[in-house]
């Protein structure tokens, strides 16, 4: 029911805001052309060698809760990023930090770009009122949307971790490249 919701949530304010954003970006690039400047921002890749470095939530369908989740990428190229992720869930008395590698290929269309996410993860799960811990190593897949609007970039992203604490995640995240 929760993992419903923030879907339907994530897919409105998506859809409401891409009309905004693309006539805003169509209305600045044509601006830019105007004045004789390219545009160097691109609606779906990043330039190579820049740093994004971003913030957002993330739903836990094990949990059923809402966690903060940080991520660092590396653009090795237009198409190619990678880097580490950080969630942390709290639910009653169980914590979940979830800490991914991952690595994306990004493929450009008209709108958004869509990726594949890949990676390994170490996920840490505390029972605070048993005093147990467990931690497992896993793997990580799923897929993602994005946009650029300048260094500024909106995304969406469904994962799944496969290892003995597996959880699926649907997260939203803003992030700023330098």
């Amino acid at each position: 029911m929760i993992l419903t919701r923030f879907i339907g949530i994530l897919f409105i304010i998506f859809f409401i805001g891409s009309p905004q954003i693309i006539m805003a970006q169509h209305t600045s690039e044509n601006q830019s052309k105007e004045e004789g400047k390219e545009e160097k921002h691109h609606h779906t890749f990043f330039e190579k060698g820049s740093i994004t470095l971003g913030v957002g939530a993330a739903l836990s369908s094990e949990l059923g809760t809402v966690g903060i989740n940080g991520r660092l990428y590396y653009n090795i190229g237009e198409h190619i990023c990678f880097g580490p992720e950080f969630t942390y869930f709290k639910k009653n008395e169980i914590e979940l930090y979830d800490m991914d590698f991952v690595f994306h290929y990004i493929f450009e269309t008209p709108i958004v770009g869509i990726y594949p996410v890949v990676g390994l993860n170490y996920t840490i799960e505390k029972e605070l009122d048993h005093h147990h811990e467990e931690d497992a190593f896993g793997v990580l897949w799923g897929v993602g949307v994005h946009r650029n609007i300048k260094n500024i970039t909106i995304l969406g992203e469904f994962t799944r971790v496969e290892s003995s604490l597996s959880d699926s995640f649907v997260s939203l995240a803003i992030l700023y490249t330098f």
